[in-house]
């Protein structure tokens, strides 16, 4: 009669654990709704089901009595032998949902990793998607994602473009600069403050390399970029200045 009424609590700790996990499904759904894209929280979902439903089986198998030592230390043993070959997806796995509750970036916003610059296409569980700029699919694994440096440029409120050019050594040094200066505050697109920035920064044989710095809103950082070299051409044409060569530099740190 004992075992009997065993039997039946552990029935019912099954089912009650079916229950729960069902209810908490349906919670968790409803709070992430709109926070997460969907096969994400259809995945989380299934793993807080499936848990629970494990965790319940567990307790049924203690109340009934049967000895589990076997199992267990099989278990176990089976336990570290996958542990080991998917640690790799399970670092992606916990990072993915670092990624996803952090949110350093969302779909369709553009980011620079390692130098691969491109917008962000999918977050899944254990990658992420890019479509760089050379018209590219990046695929690169959450956990080497989260650990690493990362230039989201989608959050910049206004962003910097820097151009090098360098002029003979007989040019007026200060002359270029002011009339560069001008020409690219004469942009709509480039903002007053901060302020256009023009500087000599190297002395060769060759000439004088000079920089300009300007500053525009996110929303026409690529008007900038695409025109500096254009803006620059003109402000030197009508000084009748010659130039050996101009290079405009994709970053944002203000480095060399």
């Amino acid at each position: 009669m004992i075992q009997f009424i065993n039997y039946l609590e552990a029935v019912l700790v099954v089912a009650i654990s079916f229950v729960v996990a069902r209810i908490l499904v349906v919670v968790v759904k409803r709070r992430l709704h709109g926070e997460l894209p969907v096969h994400v929280t259809q995945n989380l979902t299934k793993g807080i089901y499936y848990a629970l439903i494990a965790v319940g089986i567990g307790i049924a198998i203690g109340i009934t009595g049967i000895n589990v030592t076997g199992l267990l230390v099989t278990g176990g043993v089976v336990g570290i032998i996958l542990g080991l070959a998917l640690q790799s997806t399970l670092s992606n796995f916990f990072a993915g949902l670092l990624i996803i509750f952090e949110k350093p970036f969302t779909v369709g916003q553009v980011v620079n990793y390692q130098g691969v610059i491109g917008t962000v296409v999918d977050i899944g569980l254990l990658s992420t998607k890019l479509y760089s700029w050379e018209g590219h699919f990046v695929r690169v694994p959450n956990s080497v994602l989260f650990t690493s440096q990362l230039v989201n440029y989608s959050k910049s409120i206004v962003r910097l473009v820097r151009i090098q050019f360098t002029v003979f050594q007989e040019s007026d040094l200060n002359r270029i600069m002011e009339a560069v200066k001008n020409k690219l505050n004469e942009q709509w697109y480039v903002l007053v403050n901060p302020e256009v920035v023009v500087f000599p920064i190297q002395f060769t044989e060759n000439g004088v390399q000079i920089e300009a710095r300007a500053w525009t809103p996110q929303s026409t950082w690529f008007e900038l970029y695409r025109n500096i070299g254009q803006v620059i051409d003109q402000a030197l044409k009508e000084l009748g200045v010659r130039y050996a060569y101009k290079k405009v530099i994709l970053d944002e740190d203000g480095k060399r």
